[in-house]
């Protein structure tokens, strides 16, 4: 049986791929490190680690284990902080994940609406792309994320909230005719397919010189002369409002909003967010 101080142990050793240096960090002596290692290793019966004379790499062993590792610690800290909480007086935390849009579109709004149900909740709130909120949803970093369907986990459940007009933007100094500023398919399929939609495929062939994995960083690519980019009509940022002269609707270009979590979790708290995001919804989403 591994301990809390082990999994820690690994992955300071990860971060600083040194033995030394890992033994001074954690405050015990080199020697002391590495049977600590080795009890590890034989434990799994698995090497986690290659050693050399510059230093250590870890093994495709030494990578899976350091990513439950995380998981481990992430759960030990939140059960230690849950426990300090309820000692306290404070409630639940609560980690939710949002896009950019969605940032913008629902997401203060709904957490107003929570916050009057649950004032004592800890909330702690991550932005990335729909992909990676999806990703750690699935791995139980985060408890729910406002995001873009369609979800590619199957343990997942979602709750659509809204959908938005599309249109193309150039915050630069050309028009929307030009060339098309790509989103990662990896990380927006449902739009890069709505937008070779909308645009025309011909405008997204062939070799792409750049792309944003944000609609934050296709304003600053337009900005600095790279072309149009594709976004929600009302997408709130002060280079869009300034050249308005530039904005395309395409009734064919939409996206939508959704709030989702995982299909297991039926905490009272989770359903509480749920009820609070489809109150901040403007509409419902046309079907």
């Amino acid at each position: 049986m591994l301990s809390l101080q082990d999994y820690r142990c690994v992955i300071v050793l990860f971060e600083e791929r040194h033995f030394h240096r890992t033994a001074r960090a954690l405050g015990i002596t080199q020697p002391a490190l590495t049977a600590r290692l080795r009890r590890i290793e034989n434990t799994l019966d698995a090497r986690l680690f290659e050693r050399s004379r510059s230093g250590v790499e870890p093994t495709a062993a030494g990578l899976a284990f350091i990513e439950g590792a995380r998981r481990v610690l992430d759960a030990a800290d939140e059960a230690a902080t849950a426990a300090r909480n309820a000692r306290q007086g404070y409630g639940q935390t609560i980690r939710i994940g949002m896009t950019q849009v969605a940032a913008h579109q629902i997401v203060a709004r709904c957490l107003a609406a929570f916050r009057q149900a649950h004032p004592l909740a800890r909330v702690r709130l991550t932005e990335a792309t729909t992909a990676a909120l999806e990703a750690a949803l699935e791995q139980r970093r985060l408890d729910a994320a406002f995001l873009h369907p369609p979800l590619h986990c199957s343990d997942l459940s979602e709750r659509p909230l809204m959908r938005s007009a599309g249109a193309l933007f150039n915050a630069g100094d050309g028009d929307t005719a030009g060339p098309l500023i790509r989103y990662p398919r990896s990380e927006a399929p449902v739009l890069m397919g709505t937008v070779t939609r909308a645009a025309g495929a011909e405008r997204l062939d062939g070799e792409t010189l750049v792309e944003a994995n944000t609609v934050l960083g296709a304003v600053v690519l337009s900005q600095a002369g790279y072309g149009a980019f594709a976004a929600p009509i009302d997408y709130p940022h002060p280079a869009l409002a300034q050249h308005g002269r530039t904005v395309r609707p395409s009734p064919g270009l939409s996206l939508e909003t959704s709030i989702a979590w995982r299909s297991l979790d039926r905490r009272a708290i989770i359903r509480s967010l749920i009820a609070a995001a489809q109150q901040a919804a403007p509409t419902p989403p046309p079907p």
